[in-house]
């Protein structure tokens, strides 16, 4: 590769990094209303399919009702999650006893002949005063932005169905047109594939890991459930984080060790159970990416956008593969980013 060639890369590189963080406050709420216009149309061909409904209804009937659905849900969530932290808040001196026990007890294990320091002496209340209020002040920035990010979605609904005859007044020619549409449809296709079952996996490993809590009558059992939910999207990472938080309040709201043990080993057995056996087979070869190459885009994408990267980095990094596999100058950077080398794309179409 000659010099002049890795200079324009990596200018290229460095502009769409520029561009990603410049832009932070723009893309960030249409990287969102994409991933929702896939749920919303995730969701329109379920009630598609309901017999006697669905089948009877106009199409853009069954996409309001899809899109006023994941709305609702949305905003229901939000007003879930504001009056968790409140409560918590409200609670936050009930705990605060258990922790101070709870603190002497491993002192007592390791370090018996040293005074176990409290929550008091660690001046935590105004912190957890602090660290609440910037919670409340972030919900309620990310509704305010719900709005735009619903309005966005209202207009790729919109602009979805002239798509098509878009694409036939390009006026491009058979390998052009073809090797577009190859690109637009696998992509399409491994978003939905993803999304779909990455959210009936995560409803699943919520509902289960809720049963379990609330068998234990762990407090806040349900807002758990959305958090075990909602980090099922996060790589790695996520599982773990949502097992850990409700494992830890278990081990402070209860004297015994036996309801920890229940969260720690009952959650992590249905995280292992969905994320490594169902979840591989709904999948089958949609997600061929390599598992370092995750781990990766999950470290830059939290870098550059934080949760909202880290929601998103497996979508962006499956469109990358695809777009990048389609052509000769990109194709090697498809094949180092994929599970195994093996990627469709160019072969095909000169097939």
């Amino acid at each position: 590769m000659k010099i002049t060639q890795v200079a324009a890369w990596l200018l290229t590189i460095g502009l769409l990094l520029t561009l990603i963080v410049v832009g932070k406050a723009y893309l960030v709420p249409i990287f969102m209303a994409l991933v929702i216009w896939y749920l919303v149309n995730a969701l329109n061909n379920l009630f598609r399919h309901i017999p006697l409904v669905g089948a009877k209804l106009p199409n853009g009937l069954t996409l309001g009702m899809s899109l006023i659905f994941i709305g609702l849900s949305l905003y229901m969530v939000g007003d879930t999650i504001v009056a968790t932290v409140q409560s918590f808040v409200i609670d936050s001196q009930k705990y605060a006893p258990r922790i101070d026990a709870q603190i002497a007890r491993v002192y007592e294990i390791f370090r018996p002949e040293a005074e176990p320091p409290t929550l008091n002496s660690f001046a935590l209340g105004d912190q957890l005063w602090t660290y609440s209020a910037d919670l409340l002040n972030t919900i309620t920035n990310f509704a305010k932005g719900l709005f735009l990010v619903l309005l966005y979605v209202l207009f790729f609904l919109i602009e979805q169905n002239a798509f098509a005859k878009k694409m036939t007044a390009l006026g491009l020619g058979l390998d052009e047109s073809n090797q577009l549409s190859v690109v637009l449809q696998e992509i399409n296709s491994a978003m939905s594939t993803y999304l779909g079952v990455k959210t009936f996996t995560s409803l699943i490993t919520a509902l289960l890991s809720w049963i379990v809590l609330e068998a234990i009558n762990l407090d806040y059992s349900l807002f758990w459930a959305f958090l075990i939910f909602l980090f099922n999207y996060i790589p790695t990472i996520g599982s773990t984080t949502a097992t850990a938080l409700p494992a830890f309040l278990a081990l402070i709201q209860f004297d015994s060790l036996t309801p920890f043990l229940v969260v720690a080993i009952g959650v992590t057995a249905i995280q292992v159970l969905i994320g490594n056996i169902v979840e591989p087979r709904l999948m089958g070869d949609t997600l061929n990416i390599s598992p370092l190459v995750v781990v990766l885009s999950l470290i830059l994408w939290s870098m550059l956008w934080g949760i909202v990267g880290m929601l998103l980095s497996v979508p962006i990094t499956v469109a990358i593969i695809i777009i990048c596999a389609q052509f000769p100058t990109t194709r090697y950077v498809a094949i180092l980013l994929s599970k195994n080398g093996k990627i469709s794309g160019i072969d095909t179409l000169e097939e």
